[in-house]
């Protein structure tokens, strides 16, 4: 699928072929994470699946994998606890030999209020769930990327960066801009060691991060967005592989939108 050929039609393994590595893809229990999670191992990665209290749903992603021909191991645990996310690396570098890509895609909203009358749990909880879990994976996967080849961590950001998100979504914004500016001091810290870090930034998404229809509940925004769709957790995919693979190995501290054009009228 990822091969290529050359001007004299010998094939050639494409840029996009991350056969030998090994991929994490935190989050990858719903949504965009399983879009990436199927699309790396597309791309012959060894795929480490992560969820939160979904055991049922990664054993069953990497079930589905495994019976397309790919490989795939499954993790669950809370990436707030730095001795989980310490074990859960030990495990990776245990029984698959290390880690070359990290994709922080873990995340999501759950308390949504005005700043004025968010409780401090509340908040704490946000940043923790969003910024606080890339902290940590991050700095647990630094000394196994370190031994890898060609290694890259992906951060999934949000386009709510720029326009501090919904009403009562500032605590998620918030954390979202923390991942900006890490994504940018982690690529200036690790570049001498050859990790490139960068991060996708997606717009409107059709998927379980949202409790209510997206597609009903903002209907007033897909109308503005240039491609006149809402994204697709597939669209994310892509994009992510893009900047994990050899095709960007001079790309780093870069944060890519994908947001259907929506960057164009906000």
């Amino acid at each position: 699928m990822f091969d290529t050929h050359d001007k004299t039609g010998r094939k050639t393994a494409s840029p996009f072929d991350l056969t030998g590595h090994v991929a994490w893809i935190t989050g990858s229990g719903s949504g965009i994470g399983t879009a990436i999670a199927r699309l790396f191992a597309a791309a012959n990665a060894t795929v480490v699946l992560h969820g939160l209290n979904q055991h049922e749903t990664t054993e069953a992603l990497r079930a589905e994998i495994e019976e397309k021909g790919g490989r795939a191991h499954a993790l669950d645990g809370d990436l707030t606890c730095a001795d989980t996310v310490a074990g859960m690396c030990d495990e990776i570098q245990r029984e698959l030999g290390g880690l070359s890509i990290l994709i922080n895609c873990a995340g999501g909203s759950p308390h949504k209020s005005t700043i004025a009358d968010m409780a401090e749990d509340a908040w704490d909880h946000v940043i923790e769930k969003n910024l606080k879990s890339v902290f940590l994976t991050s700095r647990a996967a630094i000394p196994l990327l370190k031994q890898a080849r060609n290694p890259a961590i992906v951060n999934v950001s949000s386009c709510v960066t720029r326009s501090g998100g919904v009403p009562g979504g500032a605590a998620y914004a918030t954390a979202k801009g923390g991942i900006d500016v890490l994504t940018r001091a982690l690529a200036k810290e690790l570049a001498p060691d050859g990790i490139r870090v960068n991060a996708v930034a997606p717009g409107l998404v059709d998927s379980p991060f949202h409790a209510v229809d997206a597609k009903e509940r903002y209907a007033h925004l897909i109308e503005r967005i240039p491609l006149s769709r809402i994204g697709e957790p597939e669209d994310l995919a892509g994009p992510t592989l893009f900047l994990a693979s050899a095709a960007a190995a001079y790309v780093t501290g870069e944060i890519i939108e994908v947001s259907g054009g929506t960057r164009l009228v906000s």
